[in-house]
Protein backbone atom coordinates (compact mmCIF):
# COMPACT_ATOMS: atom_id res chain seq x y z
CA UNK A 1 0.00 0.00 0.00
CA UNK A 2 1.24 3.46 -0.81
CA UNK A 3 1.78 5.94 2.11
CA UNK A 4 -1.36 8.09 2.91
CA UNK A 5 -1.48 12.08 3.57
CA UNK A 6 -2.42 10.68 6.92
CA UNK A 7 0.71 8.57 7.43
CA UNK A 8 2.75 12.49 6.58
CA UNK A 9 1.02 14.44 8.85
CA UNK A 10 1.31 11.47 11.80
CA UNK A 11 5.35 11.69 11.08
CA UNK A 12 6.37 14.16 13.89
CA UNK A 13 9.52 14.65 12.63
CA UNK A 14 8.18 16.34 8.80
CA UNK A 15 6.31 18.99 11.31
CA UNK A 16 3.29 18.87 8.86
CA UNK A 17 -0.54 19.98 10.29
CA UNK A 18 -4.00 19.91 8.89
CA UNK A 19 -5.58 23.23 7.49
CA UNK A 20 -7.96 22.11 5.48
CA UNK A 21 -9.99 18.87 3.70
CA UNK A 22 -9.22 16.50 7.21
CA UNK A 23 -11.88 13.87 5.54
CA UNK A 24 -9.66 13.82 2.32
CA UNK A 25 -6.45 12.17 4.75
CA UNK A 26 -6.70 8.95 3.10
CA UNK A 27 -5.79 10.29 -0.15
CA UNK A 28 -2.42 7.50 -1.25
CA UNK A 29 1.03 9.25 -2.03
CA UNK A 30 3.11 8.14 -4.51
CA UNK A 31 5.49 10.75 -5.26
CA UNK A 32 5.81 14.37 -3.96
CA UNK A 33 7.16 16.86 -6.16
CA UNK A 34 8.01 20.48 -5.46
CA UNK A 35 6.20 23.16 -8.59
CA UNK A 36 5.91 26.85 -8.12
CA UNK A 37 4.21 27.48 -11.85
CA UNK A 38 0.59 28.74 -12.11
CA UNK A 39 -0.82 25.56 -13.40
CA UNK A 40 1.08 22.77 -11.15
CA UNK A 41 -1.70 20.48 -12.46
CA UNK A 42 -0.21 19.93 -15.57
CA UNK A 43 3.10 18.88 -14.43
CA UNK A 44 1.99 16.40 -11.55
CA UNK A 45 0.17 13.46 -11.86
CA UNK A 46 -2.42 11.48 -9.97
CA UNK A 47 -2.01 11.10 -6.42
CA UNK A 48 1.27 13.16 -6.22
CA UNK A 49 1.42 15.55 -3.54
CA UNK A 50 2.36 19.06 -4.39
CA UNK A 51 4.87 20.93 -2.44
CA UNK A 52 5.07 24.78 -2.85
CA UNK A 53 6.10 27.44 -1.12
CA UNK A 54 2.94 29.40 -2.04
CA UNK A 55 4.44 31.68 -5.47
CA UNK A 56 1.72 29.52 -7.26
CA UNK A 57 -1.11 29.86 -5.71
CA UNK A 58 -3.07 32.76 -6.76
CA UNK A 59 -4.37 35.87 -4.62
CA UNK A 60 -8.75 36.34 -4.16
CA UNK A 61 -11.18 34.33 -3.38
CA UNK A 62 -12.25 32.94 -6.66
CA UNK A 63 -9.09 32.24 -7.94
CA UNK A 64 -8.22 30.56 -4.84
CA UNK A 65 -11.43 28.07 -5.16
CA UNK A 66 -10.28 27.33 -8.56
CA UNK A 67 -6.91 26.73 -8.08
CA UNK A 68 -8.48 24.01 -5.38
CA UNK A 69 -11.05 22.37 -7.94
CA UNK A 70 -8.16 22.19 -10.47
CA UNK A 71 -5.69 20.21 -8.52
CA UNK A 72 -8.58 17.94 -7.00
CA UNK A 73 -9.68 17.61 -10.57
CA UNK A 74 -6.88 15.93 -11.68
CA UNK A 75 -6.21 13.85 -8.97
CA UNK A 76 -3.69 15.59 -6.75
CA UNK A 77 -3.28 13.93 -3.23
CA UNK A 78 -3.05 17.14 -1.80
CA UNK A 79 -1.05 20.87 -1.18
CA UNK A 80 1.80 21.04 0.95
CA UNK A 81 1.96 24.84 1.64
CA UNK A 82 5.72 25.60 3.37
CA UNK A 83 5.52 28.20 6.60
CA UNK A 84 7.85 30.71 4.50
CA UNK A 85 5.73 33.87 4.45
CA UNK A 86 5.56 33.72 0.55
CA UNK A 87 2.08 32.51 -0.19
CA UNK A 88 -1.02 34.73 -0.02
CA UNK A 89 -3.37 34.91 2.26
CA UNK A 90 -5.45 31.60 2.36
CA UNK A 91 -9.39 32.83 2.20
CA UNK A 92 -12.28 31.25 3.81
CA UNK A 93 -13.64 30.43 0.36
CA UNK A 94 -10.91 28.41 -0.22
CA UNK A 95 -10.56 26.08 2.83
CA UNK A 96 -14.34 26.06 2.67
CA UNK A 97 -13.85 24.34 -0.95
CA UNK A 98 -10.96 22.13 0.14
CA UNK A 99 -13.24 20.71 2.56
CA UNK A 100 -16.47 20.21 0.53
CA UNK A 101 -13.85 18.28 -1.95
CA UNK A 102 -11.89 16.17 1.06
CA UNK A 103 -8.63 17.59 -0.44
CA UNK A 104 -5.99 17.76 2.22
CA UNK A 105 -3.97 21.35 2.32
CA UNK A 106 -1.35 21.08 4.61
CA UNK A 107 1.11 23.70 6.50
CA UNK A 108 4.75 22.31 6.41
CA UNK A 109 6.96 24.44 9.19
CA UNK A 110 9.91 26.33 7.54
CA UNK A 111 12.21 24.34 8.98
CA UNK A 112 11.44 21.01 7.79
CA UNK A 113 13.11 20.95 4.12
CA UNK A 114 11.29 19.74 1.05
CA UNK A 115 13.66 17.38 0.24
CA UNK A 116 12.61 15.49 3.47
CA UNK A 117 9.52 15.07 2.73
CA UNK A 118 10.06 13.92 -1.13
CA UNK A 119 12.58 11.50 0.32
CA UNK A 120 10.44 10.45 2.52
CA UNK A 121 7.59 9.56 0.25
CA UNK A 122 9.93 7.90 -2.25
CA UNK A 123 11.12 5.52 -0.03
CA UNK A 124 7.31 4.47 1.16
CA UNK A 125 6.71 4.18 -2.34
CA UNK A 126 9.89 2.45 -3.49
CA UNK A 127 8.56 -1.24 -4.10
CA UNK A 128 5.97 0.47 -6.07
CA UNK A 129 8.48 2.36 -8.13
CA UNK A 130 10.54 -1.15 -8.88
CA UNK A 131 6.98 -2.20 -10.50
CA UNK A 132 6.73 0.80 -12.65
CA UNK A 133 10.21 1.02 -13.75
CA UNK A 134 9.86 -3.04 -14.54
CA UNK A 135 6.82 -1.85 -16.60
CA UNK A 136 8.88 1.04 -18.01
CA UNK A 137 11.58 -1.91 -19.10
CA UNK A 138 8.49 -3.31 -20.98
CA UNK A 139 7.65 -0.91 -22.63
CA UNK A 140 11.11 -0.16 -24.26
CA UNK A 141 11.53 -3.60 -24.88
CA UNK A 142 8.45 -3.29 -27.31
CA UNK A 143 9.88 -0.17 -28.91
CA UNK A 144 12.98 -2.67 -29.44
CA UNK A 145 10.99 -5.18 -31.16
CA UNK A 146 9.10 -3.18 -33.26
CA UNK A 147 9.56 -2.43 -36.93
CA UNK A 148 9.11 1.04 -38.44
CA UNK A 149 5.58 2.02 -39.61
CA UNK A 150 4.23 2.97 -35.88
CA UNK A 151 1.33 0.58 -36.20
CA UNK A 152 2.15 -2.25 -34.09
CA UNK A 153 4.35 -0.10 -31.73
CA UNK A 154 0.86 1.96 -31.05
CA UNK A 155 -0.92 -1.55 -30.43
CA UNK A 156 1.64 -3.20 -28.31
CA UNK A 157 1.77 0.20 -26.51
CA UNK A 158 -1.75 0.16 -25.41
CA UNK A 159 -2.26 -3.86 -25.08
CA UNK A 160 0.39 -2.66 -22.21
CA UNK A 161 -0.94 0.38 -20.52
CA UNK A 162 -4.17 -0.58 -21.05
CA UNK A 163 -5.55 2.14 -22.98
CA UNK A 164 -6.06 3.01 -27.02
CA UNK A 165 -3.39 5.30 -28.32
CA UNK A 166 -3.41 7.80 -30.55
CA UNK A 167 -0.87 10.31 -32.49
CA UNK A 168 -2.53 12.89 -33.92
CA UNK A 169 -0.98 16.00 -35.97
CA UNK A 170 -2.94 18.93 -34.68
CA UNK A 171 -2.15 21.49 -37.73
CA UNK A 172 -3.46 19.18 -40.46
CA UNK A 173 -5.84 16.60 -38.06
CA UNK A 174 -4.55 13.38 -39.82
CA UNK A 175 -3.77 10.42 -37.30
CA UNK A 176 0.51 10.16 -38.25
CA UNK A 177 0.65 6.47 -36.80
CA UNK A 178 -1.83 3.94 -37.86
CA UNK A 179 -4.09 2.64 -35.29
CA UNK A 180 -6.67 -0.35 -34.81
CA UNK A 181 -9.56 2.39 -34.95
CA UNK A 182 -9.49 6.24 -35.12
CA UNK A 183 -10.36 9.02 -33.03
CA UNK A 184 -13.87 10.73 -33.52
CA UNK A 185 -13.86 13.50 -35.98
CA UNK A 186 -15.16 15.47 -33.40
CA UNK A 187 -12.30 15.04 -30.58
CA UNK A 188 -9.34 15.66 -33.24
CA UNK A 189 -11.54 18.82 -34.56
CA UNK A 190 -11.53 19.83 -30.62
CA UNK A 191 -7.92 19.53 -30.37
CA UNK A 192 -7.06 21.23 -33.33
CA UNK A 193 -9.24 23.89 -31.49
CA UNK A 194 -7.50 24.46 -28.46
CA UNK A 195 -3.91 25.06 -30.03
CA UNK A 196 -5.03 27.14 -32.93
CA UNK A 197 -3.71 30.15 -31.47
CA UNK A 198 -0.96 28.44 -29.96
CA UNK A 199 2.70 28.86 -30.91
CA UNK A 200 4.34 26.15 -28.39
CA UNK A 201 2.16 23.06 -27.62
CA UNK A 202 0.50 22.70 -23.70
CA UNK A 203 2.03 19.86 -22.36
CA UNK A 204 -1.15 18.39 -21.63
CA UNK A 205 -4.77 18.78 -23.37
CA UNK A 206 -7.86 17.47 -22.43
CA UNK A 207 -11.62 17.72 -24.38
CA UNK A 208 -14.71 16.50 -24.42
CA UNK A 209 -16.78 16.56 -27.75
CA UNK A 210 -20.01 14.89 -27.96
CA UNK A 211 -19.42 11.29 -26.47
CA UNK A 212 -15.53 11.39 -26.92
CA UNK A 213 -13.21 12.78 -24.15
CA UNK A 214 -9.50 12.22 -24.67
CA UNK A 215 -6.29 13.58 -23.04
CA UNK A 216 -3.32 14.86 -25.33
CA UNK A 217 0.01 15.11 -24.52
CA UNK A 218 2.73 17.38 -26.80
CA UNK A 219 5.27 15.30 -28.44
CA UNK A 220 9.00 16.37 -29.33
CA UNK A 221 8.76 16.81 -32.79
CA UNK A 222 8.78 18.81 -35.84
CA UNK A 223 5.34 17.90 -36.54
CA UNK A 224 2.91 19.61 -34.22
CA UNK A 225 1.91 16.44 -33.23
CA UNK A 226 0.49 14.82 -29.93
CA UNK A 227 -0.43 11.30 -28.19
CA UNK A 228 -3.68 11.13 -27.33
CA UNK A 229 -5.29 8.98 -24.72
CA UNK A 230 -9.20 8.28 -25.64
CA UNK A 231 -10.23 8.41 -22.62
CA UNK A 232 -10.27 11.11 -20.24
CA UNK A 233 -11.32 8.95 -17.08
CA UNK A 234 -8.36 6.26 -16.91
CA UNK A 235 -5.76 6.71 -14.07
CA UNK A 236 -2.60 7.94 -15.69
CA UNK A 237 0.86 7.33 -14.60
CA UNK A 238 2.39 10.41 -15.55
CA UNK A 239 5.76 8.57 -15.29
CA UNK A 240 4.97 5.93 -17.45
CA UNK A 241 3.33 8.29 -19.31
CA UNK A 242 6.22 10.52 -20.19
CA UNK A 243 8.55 7.74 -21.67
CA UNK A 244 5.90 6.57 -23.66
CA UNK A 245 5.51 10.00 -25.39
CA UNK A 246 9.32 9.83 -25.55
CA UNK A 247 8.85 6.33 -27.43
CA UNK A 248 6.20 7.52 -29.57
CA UNK A 249 8.19 10.41 -30.18
CA UNK A 250 10.92 9.04 -31.60
CA UNK A 251 8.81 6.69 -33.55
CA UNK A 252 6.54 9.41 -35.06
CA UNK A 253 10.21 11.09 -36.27
CA UNK A 254 11.37 8.12 -37.42
CA UNK A 255 8.44 7.38 -39.60
CA UNK A 256 8.35 11.02 -40.83
CA UNK A 257 11.56 10.77 -41.81
CA UNK A 258 11.33 7.81 -44.06
CA UNK A 259 8.04 9.31 -45.73
CA UNK A 260 10.33 12.29 -46.58
CA UNK A 261 13.15 9.87 -48.30
CA UNK A 262 10.53 8.43 -50.31
CA UNK A 263 9.38 11.89 -51.18
CA UNK A 264 12.75 12.74 -52.55
CA UNK A 265 12.60 9.78 -54.59
CA UNK A 266 8.56 10.33 -55.73
CA UNK A 267 9.90 13.62 -56.90
CA UNK A 268 12.80 12.42 -59.33
CA UNK A 269 10.86 9.77 -60.62
CA UNK A 270 7.61 11.67 -61.28
CA UNK A 271 9.88 14.25 -62.77
CA UNK A 272 11.59 11.74 -65.47
CA UNK A 273 7.68 10.53 -66.71
CA UNK A 274 6.88 14.50 -66.77
CA UNK A 275 10.01 15.14 -68.93
CA UNK A 276 9.02 11.71 -70.79
CA UNK A 277 12.80 10.16 -69.70
CA UNK A 278 11.11 7.15 -68.78
CA UNK A 279 7.50 5.36 -70.30
CA UNK A 280 5.96 2.92 -71.50
CA UNK A 281 7.63 -0.68 -70.01
CA UNK A 282 9.94 1.04 -68.18
CA UNK A 283 7.57 3.10 -65.82
CA UNK A 284 5.14 0.39 -64.84
CA UNK A 285 7.79 -1.56 -62.52
CA UNK A 286 8.91 2.15 -60.98
CA UNK A 287 5.12 2.93 -60.65
CA UNK A 288 4.17 -0.29 -59.03
CA UNK A 289 7.60 -0.19 -56.62
CA UNK A 290 5.61 3.41 -55.60
CA UNK A 291 2.42 1.53 -54.75
CA UNK A 292 0.90 3.09 -58.16
CA UNK A 293 -0.02 -0.56 -59.22
CA UNK A 294 -3.45 0.28 -61.08
CA UNK A 295 -4.58 2.32 -63.79
CA UNK A 296 -6.07 4.78 -64.32
CA UNK A 297 -4.43 7.58 -62.31
CA UNK A 298 -5.12 11.25 -62.13
CA UNK A 299 -2.70 13.88 -61.89
CA UNK A 300 -2.97 17.49 -59.55
CA UNK A 301 -1.73 20.19 -60.33
CA UNK A 302 -2.09 23.46 -57.41
CA UNK A 303 0.26 26.07 -55.77
CA UNK A 304 3.44 24.96 -54.61
CA UNK A 305 2.27 26.52 -51.19
CA UNK A 306 0.08 23.49 -50.59
CA UNK A 307 2.75 20.63 -51.43
CA UNK A 308 3.76 19.71 -47.86
CA UNK A 309 0.32 19.57 -46.52
CA UNK A 310 -0.95 17.05 -49.31
CA UNK A 311 2.44 15.12 -48.63
CA UNK A 312 1.48 15.21 -44.62
CA UNK A 313 -2.21 14.36 -45.21
CA UNK A 314 -1.89 11.58 -48.09
CA UNK A 315 0.80 10.08 -46.26
CA UNK A 316 -1.30 9.88 -42.68
CA UNK A 317 -3.97 8.39 -44.50
CA UNK A 318 -1.85 5.21 -46.33
CA UNK A 319 -2.46 7.18 -50.05
CA UNK A 320 0.33 6.39 -52.62
CA UNK A 321 1.28 9.23 -54.97
CA UNK A 322 4.46 10.85 -56.78
CA UNK A 323 4.53 14.93 -56.23
CA UNK A 324 6.75 17.01 -57.85
CA UNK A 325 7.33 20.97 -57.22
CA UNK A 326 8.43 23.14 -60.15
CA UNK A 327 8.52 26.77 -60.46
CA UNK A 328 5.33 28.05 -57.92
CA UNK A 329 3.32 24.67 -59.22
CA UNK A 330 3.16 21.43 -57.38
CA UNK A 331 2.10 18.36 -59.60
CA UNK A 332 1.12 14.79 -57.48
CA UNK A 333 0.20 11.64 -59.33
CA UNK A 334 -2.04 9.74 -57.57
CA UNK A 335 -4.42 6.60 -58.35
CA UNK A 336 -7.92 7.82 -60.07
CA UNK A 337 -9.68 6.27 -57.05
CA UNK A 338 -7.64 8.45 -54.20
CA UNK A 339 -8.38 11.53 -56.58
CA UNK A 340 -10.95 12.55 -54.77
CA UNK A 341 -9.12 12.54 -51.51
CA UNK A 342 -6.25 14.06 -52.61
CA UNK A 343 -7.98 16.99 -54.13
CA UNK A 344 -10.09 17.60 -50.21
CA UNK A 345 -6.56 17.24 -48.60
CA UNK A 346 -5.16 20.09 -51.15
CA UNK A 347 -8.09 22.20 -51.07
CA UNK A 348 -7.74 23.96 -47.86
CA UNK A 349 -4.23 24.71 -48.49
CA UNK A 350 -4.10 25.97 -52.42
CA UNK A 351 -5.89 28.41 -53.85
CA UNK A 352 -7.08 26.20 -56.62
CA UNK A 353 -6.48 23.05 -57.97
CA UNK A 354 -6.25 21.37 -61.33
CA UNK A 355 -7.19 17.81 -62.30
CA UNK A 356 -6.20 15.78 -65.48
CA UNK A 357 -8.35 13.53 -67.14
CA UNK A 358 -7.73 9.75 -66.18
CA UNK A 359 -4.45 8.33 -67.54
CA UNK A 360 -4.32 4.91 -68.78
CA UNK A 361 -0.78 4.81 -70.09
CA UNK A 362 2.69 5.67 -68.22
CA UNK A 363 3.23 7.08 -71.59
CA UNK A 364 0.47 9.58 -71.08
CA UNK A 365 1.88 10.89 -67.72
CA UNK A 366 3.64 13.71 -69.30
CA UNK A 367 0.95 14.70 -71.09
CA UNK A 368 -1.62 14.43 -67.81
CA UNK A 369 0.46 16.67 -66.06
CA UNK A 370 0.09 19.90 -68.73
CA UNK A 371 -3.51 18.70 -68.72
CA UNK A 372 -3.43 19.37 -64.90
CA UNK A 373 -1.55 22.28 -65.26
CA UNK A 374 -4.04 23.94 -67.99
CA UNK A 375 -6.96 22.88 -66.36
CA UNK A 376 -5.25 25.13 -62.98
CA UNK A 377 -4.94 28.12 -65.66
CA UNK A 378 -8.55 27.30 -66.20
CA UNK A 379 -9.45 27.50 -62.42
CA UNK A 380 -7.97 30.43 -61.72
CA UNK A 381 -9.40 32.37 -64.55
CA UNK A 382 -12.95 31.46 -63.19
CA UNK A 383 -12.02 31.65 -59.38
CA UNK A 384 -12.68 28.12 -58.92
CA UNK A 385 -11.37 26.00 -56.62
CA UNK A 386 -11.42 22.69 -58.24
CA UNK A 387 -11.45 22.04 -62.46
CA UNK A 388 -11.40 19.65 -64.19
CA UNK A 389 -9.81 19.26 -67.89
CA UNK A 390 -12.58 17.05 -68.67
CA UNK A 391 -14.71 20.05 -68.56
CA UNK A 392 -12.66 23.04 -69.54
CA UNK A 393 -14.06 23.36 -72.83
CA UNK A 394 -16.20 26.75 -71.83
CA UNK A 395 -13.04 28.54 -71.65
CA UNK A 396 -13.16 27.80 -75.60
CA UNK A 397 -9.35 27.48 -74.90
CA UNK A 398 -7.60 24.30 -77.10
CA UNK A 399 -8.20 21.01 -75.99
CA UNK A 400 -5.06 18.86 -76.42
CA UNK A 401 -1.29 20.07 -76.20
CA UNK A 402 -0.84 19.80 -79.66
CA UNK A 403 -4.05 22.25 -80.38
CA UNK A 404 -2.45 24.80 -77.76
CA UNK A 405 0.73 24.94 -79.61
CA UNK A 406 -0.89 25.42 -83.00
CA UNK A 407 -3.07 28.13 -81.80
CA UNK A 408 0.26 29.89 -79.67
CA UNK A 409 1.78 29.62 -83.44
CA UNK A 410 -1.32 31.51 -85.25
CA UNK A 411 -1.40 34.64 -82.59
CA UNK A 412 1.93 34.38 -80.94
CA UNK A 413 4.72 32.99 -83.56
CA UNK A 414 6.07 36.04 -85.30
CA UNK A 415 6.45 37.52 -81.52
CA UNK A 416 8.17 33.78 -80.32
CA UNK A 417 10.44 34.30 -83.42
CA UNK A 418 11.01 37.68 -83.57
CA UNK A 419 12.17 37.24 -79.59
CA UNK A 420 14.65 33.80 -80.10
CA UNK A 421 16.45 36.11 -83.68
CA UNK A 422 16.15 39.45 -81.94
CA UNK A 423 16.89 38.73 -78.18
CA UNK A 424 13.44 40.96 -77.28
CA UNK A 425 10.95 40.41 -74.98
CA UNK A 426 8.12 41.19 -76.88
CA UNK A 427 5.92 38.48 -75.78
CA UNK A 428 6.77 39.04 -71.84
CA UNK A 429 5.95 42.46 -72.87
CA UNK A 430 2.41 41.47 -74.29
CA UNK A 431 1.57 39.19 -71.29
CA UNK A 432 2.73 42.10 -67.99
CA UNK A 433 0.46 44.89 -70.40
CA UNK A 434 -2.61 42.68 -70.39
CA UNK A 435 -1.75 41.31 -66.79
CA UNK A 436 -1.90 44.80 -65.75
CA UNK A 437 -4.87 45.65 -67.11
CA UNK A 438 -3.43 47.57 -70.25
CA UNK A 439 -1.64 50.05 -67.43
CA UNK A 440 1.21 51.71 -69.77
CA UNK A 441 2.58 53.54 -66.41
CA UNK A 442 2.28 50.23 -64.25
CA UNK A 443 3.82 47.84 -67.38
CA UNK A 444 6.80 50.35 -67.75
CA UNK A 445 7.51 50.34 -64.24
CA UNK A 446 7.15 46.21 -63.87
CA UNK A 447 9.09 45.82 -67.06
CA UNK A 448 12.16 48.89 -65.98
CA UNK A 449 11.55 51.00 -69.33
CA UNK A 450 10.06 54.55 -70.56
CA UNK A 451 6.55 54.77 -71.56
CA UNK A 452 7.99 55.46 -75.29
CA UNK A 453 10.03 51.82 -75.45
CA UNK A 454 6.55 50.52 -73.82
CA UNK A 455 5.13 52.35 -76.77
CA UNK A 456 7.44 51.02 -79.93
CA UNK A 457 7.01 47.45 -78.36
CA UNK A 458 3.45 47.61 -78.67
CA UNK A 459 3.37 49.22 -82.23
CA UNK A 460 5.42 45.86 -83.10
CA UNK A 461 3.56 43.47 -81.11
CA UNK A 462 0.37 44.97 -83.67
CA UNK A 463 2.53 45.22 -86.85
CA UNK A 464 3.86 41.41 -86.29
CA UNK A 465 0.71 40.03 -85.44
CA UNK A 466 -1.79 41.88 -87.35
CA UNK A 467 -3.91 42.61 -84.24
CA UNK A 468 -4.55 45.64 -81.89
CA UNK A 469 -3.64 46.10 -78.27
CA UNK A 470 -6.91 48.02 -77.87
CA UNK A 471 -9.68 46.03 -79.45
CA UNK A 472 -11.96 43.63 -77.04
CA UNK A 473 -11.77 40.90 -79.34
CA UNK A 474 -7.84 41.33 -79.85
CA UNK A 475 -6.84 41.18 -76.39
CA UNK A 476 -9.11 37.90 -75.67
CA UNK A 477 -7.14 36.52 -78.63
CA UNK A 478 -3.44 37.48 -76.90
CA UNK A 479 -4.92 36.23 -73.37
CA UNK A 480 -6.17 32.67 -74.95
CA UNK A 481 -2.87 32.52 -76.93
CA UNK A 482 -0.51 33.35 -74.01
CA UNK A 483 -2.81 30.78 -71.98
CA UNK A 484 -2.17 28.41 -74.34
CA UNK A 485 1.67 28.86 -74.55
CA UNK A 486 1.51 28.35 -70.76
CA UNK A 487 0.01 24.79 -71.01
CA UNK A 488 1.54 23.99 -73.99
CA UNK A 489 5.04 23.74 -72.19
CA UNK A 490 6.43 26.84 -74.09
CA UNK A 491 6.29 29.99 -71.95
Amino acid sequence: MAITVQDIVSMDQLACSVVAGVDGLARPVLWAHSCELADPWTWLGRDELLMTVGICVPSGEQAQVRFIEQLDAKGIAGVALGDHLVAPPLTSAMLAKADELRFPVLSVRHTTPFAALARTVAIASQSEQLGRITRLGRLYELARLTTPGGTALLERLSAELGYALHVVDVEYGTEVLAATSRLPAGVVGALRAAVTDVDRLPPRISVTAGDGTATAFALSTHRRCVMVIESGDVDLDAFVILHAQSLVGVEVERTTRERERTDRLGETLLGQLVDGKIGGEAASPRLEQAGLTTSPWQALAFTAVAVDAARAVLSDDGVAYLSLVSDDTALLLCARDDADGAVTAVREHADAIGVSAPIADPGRISEGAREARWALESARSRGAEVADYSDSAPLFLPRTVEEARFATRVVLGPLLDHDRAKGTELVRTLRVFLDGDRNWSGTAEALRIHRQTLGYRLRTIESLTGRSTRKPADIAMFWMALAALDIAGEG
